[in-house]
């Protein structure tokens, strides 16, 4: 019976001493899990902080990205519109080459003139018209005279206009424009040269100086009045046809212009 009861007293102590085993496995264990758990969404919060962090910076990126794209096409527009201007003023320059030509074609066939002596500014062959008048020089002119400002010699000449003395004031004007190659009334004293032709009937004179105008002076003040005048001296020559192309092409160039309003009365009666 002793040894009997010695073995069961054994069992009973493995028995506990392996119960207790297995509790402390299972708290070591349960220990390790929450760690690991811990670690666990440690590292999720990592990750997620992370991504977070790459996902701004890409949406930055993103954003100057497209920024810089929108700079890009916005200059591509700007070059796009600074080419077209271009291109337009160079179509705007062409047709006014045309015009011009066409201008002095014409001319030239009604009035039978080369259009190189037009260029050069010959008169009308024939024409009772004075050749400009020469340089001034000390010994045939006072010095008060030679001393005259270009603002003097204006209107000294537009006095004689004014009071019918065309020959007087177109000499006037063409020693103006002589010592004064850029007077700030050139286009002006130019315009009155063909208005002293225009009014004592030399109508084919008066139309090359107000071609002069227009080429000459083309952003000048007296374009416009130059175009009237050239439509009105072809009607006076009795060119109907000429002064009605004149006066059209003045009212399609500037139709907004007092000019434009004439010449559409003119041409109602032509």
């Amino acid at each position: 019976m002793k040894p009997i009861r010695m073995t069961c007293l054994a069992t009973t102590l493995i028995c506990g001493m392996m119960g207790c085993a297995s509790q402390s496995d299972i708290r070591i264990l349960e220990d390790r899990v929450i760690a690991l758990e811990r670690r666990n969404l440690e590292l999720q919060q990592q990750t997620t902080e992370d991504i977070d962090a790459k996902a701004a910076a890409l949406r930055n990126q993103s954003a100057s990205l497209q920024v810089a794209t929108d700079q890009v096409r916005n200059e591509i527009q700007a070059l796009d519109g600074k080419l077209e201007e271009t291109r337009y003023q160079l179509t705007e320059q062409t047709r006014t080459s045309e015009d011009v030509s066409r201008r002095l074609t014409r001319i030239e066939d009604i009035l039978q003139i080369p259009v190189s002596d037009m260029a050069s500014g010959s008169t009308v062959s024939g024409s009772n018209a004075p050749s400009p008048s020469a340089p001034t020089t000390p010994a045939t002119q006072g010095a008060a005279a030679i001393a005259a400002t270009e603002n003097e010699l204006y209107q000294t000449a537009k006095q004689a206009f004014d009071r019918g003395d065309f020959d007087q004031a177109r000499q006037g004007f063409q020693e103006l424009l002589l010592q004064y190659p850029n007077a700030r009334n050139g286009d002006s004293a130019q315009f009155w040269i063909g208005e002293t032709f225009y009014r004592q009937k030399e109508y084919e004179q008066a139309i090359l100086e107000y071609q002069t105008v227009i080429e000459k002076y083309p952003s000048g003040k007296k374009v416009q009045a130059a175009f009237l005048k050239q439509g009105f001296a072809f009607a006076g020559m009795g060119d109907k046809a000429n002064a009605r192309l004149i006066l059209q092409e003045l009212i399609e160039k500037y139709p907004g212009s007092s000019e434009a309003k004439i010449a559409r009365q003119k041409l109602s009666t032509l």
